[in-house]
């Protein structure tokens, strides 16, 4: 890498955050040597296949009303904006998202025979399983919700929450956490009294294939990682395209969305990138002091190891991804837990008691999606980095 630098004539994150850490801290010495090779080109998605190709339900909808100009000039989605108050095509809009979450779960129960409920809440997180991406806090968030729900606290309406994801074959901890998340949908299923509200369904060989389903299924998108993390995200801007909202830290790409959307059309939580990396500077994070100060994450973490787990899982897999988070937590799961669960449980009521208020929300994130088109990196890239058009 310190040779690409050295030798290339010119340098890009690919968000605006991730190129700020880049230059600020990562890259820095090489920053302050060369700063003119140093540029930003936040990445983009081909709305060709991640709208018009896996959802045509939401292609027919938008393009009957504003044309077919947006396929090439993805801005022209901006041209939605107005239509925020239209009750009529909100319910179109919705019509449109129930008919892909029926879709998605007949293709489910064909593909691994796993039946899912349309009128529950699609709650994703699909990406590759990293800790940095942290499936442990939903993981551990799930596990708070079956003990809230045991104790008579019960949802607003049901919650399938839906992961998708491939650990690398040496990285131990992501296949524990696969085996956590696996071993936990069997402990709610076989429970009466929770499955009825919860259901953790995990899709088997996740690929493009599936995701061209499950995107445009999806309720509300999961890019929960530690800020300071990610470089930029590009689930994070499928979803949005396809009408989810987005539950997330100010990390990557979705601190762009949230410019773009506005904080009021975006669920977002935790520590900005600033206090994670201090937090690493002085090295002052102890997770067991977490652990034992706070009774939920407590409780949370012990189940990993109670009796219902260990009699659907495997005590090796189960008691190591709970000493990870103990007596490590190199990713910074516990500090993020408290401000995690109160806004997702926000964002599940919104989308409960206030139906319009959320499909306005999603038609917000829908038009405001043209930046990130891929056609607008591309462009950028050639205009500052390629110069193919001269």
């Amino acid at each position: 890498a310190n040779i690409d630098i050295h030798f290339s004539h010119s340098v890009n994150g690919v968000a605006a955050l991730h190129t700020k850490i880049l230059e600020d801290s990562e890259l820095a010495p090489f920053y302050k040597i060369y700063p003119e090779k140093f540029n930003n080109k936040t990445n983009g998605i081909t709305f060709r296949r991640w709208m018009v190709e896996c959802n045509p339900g939401l292609n027919k909808l938008v393009s009957g009303k504003i044309g077919e100009g947006w396929k090439t000039d993805a801005e022209q989605l901006e041209q939605l904006q107005p239509l925020v108050d239209d009750p009529a095509f909100l319910a179109q809009l919705d019509q449109v998202k129930r008919a892909n979450k029926q879709t998605f779960a007949t293709w489910l129960a064909a593909h691994q025979g796993t039946v899912v409920d349309p009128d529950s809440v699609f709650d994703v997180q699909s990406k590759r399983l990293h800790e940095y991406k942290r499936q442990q806090l939903n993981l551990l968030y799930l596990i708070h919700q079956y003990y809230e729900i045991k104790a008579g606290h019960l949802p607003t309406m049901p919650l399938v929450s839906i992961f998708g994801a491939k650990a690398a074959p040496a990285y131990t901890i992501a296949k524990d956490i696969i085996h956590a998340l696996l071993t936990l949908s069997k402990v709610i299923a076989a429970d009466p009294e929770v499955s009825k509200w919860l259901q953790v369904v995990f899709v088997e060989n996740y690929n493009v294939t599936a995701a061209e389903k499950l995107i445009p299924a999806c309720d509300l998108s999961e890019q929960i990682s530690l800020a300071s993390k990610e470089a930029s995200g590009t689930g994070n801007m499928k979803f949005m395209l396809n009408g989810a909202l987005t539950l997330g830290t100010m990390d990557g790409a979705n601190v762009e969305i949230s410019q773009q959307v506005g904080e009021e059309n975006i669920y977002i939580f935790g520590q900005t990138s600033d206090q994670v990396i201090h937090r690493y500077a002085v090295g002052d994070y102890d997770p067991a002091q977490w652990v034992e100060g706070d009774a939920n994450i407590r409780r949370a973490i012990s189940f990993l190891t109670g009796p219902e787990m260990l009699a659907a899982g495997h005590a090796e897999n189960l008691t190591r991804l709970h000493n990870e988070l103990i007596h490590k937590d190199w990713f910074q799961t516990l500090p993020d837990f408290n401000a995690y669960v109160v806004r997702k449980g926000q964002a599940l009521s919104d989308y409960a008691c206030d139906p319009m208020g959320w499909r306005r929300k999603c038609l917000v994130n829908i038009a405001k999606a043209g930046m990130f088109s891929s056609d607008r990196t591309i462009a950028e890239y050639d205009r500052d980095i390629w110069h193919l058009g001269k």
